[in-house]
């Protein structure tokens, strides 16, 4: 069964902000190459980047792609690592 657009649009992305030299924010989705929207403040480039995601992902479904699902990154400092039963 496919995932409506919802239920995509819940789904939390990792986003990088950054001050252009102009002076905007730009809000980047870094999981989805191109996905970034910009604003005269932070909040305001992520508040264009929910409507430019929503227009992607929209678009996506359209032409019968489903949008990445966000990946998961799991880092374990060694020492913790070490510990785990089992490990040799």
């Amino acid at each position: 069964m496919k995932k409506k657009l919802k239920e995509y649009l819940k789904y939390d992305y990792p986003v990088r902000i950054v001050r252009e030299p102009d002076g905007l924010y730009c809000a980047e989705i870094t999981e989805i190459s191109g996905l970034c929207a910009y604003g005269k403040s932070s909040a305001e480039a992520l508040e264009q980047l929910d409507e430019v995601k929503e227009a992607a992902f929209e678009l996506m479904l359209s032409q019968g792609e489903a949008p990445p699902e966000p990946k998961v990154k799991l880092e374990i400092p060694g020492n913790v690592f070490r510990k785990i039963p089992g490990r040799k």
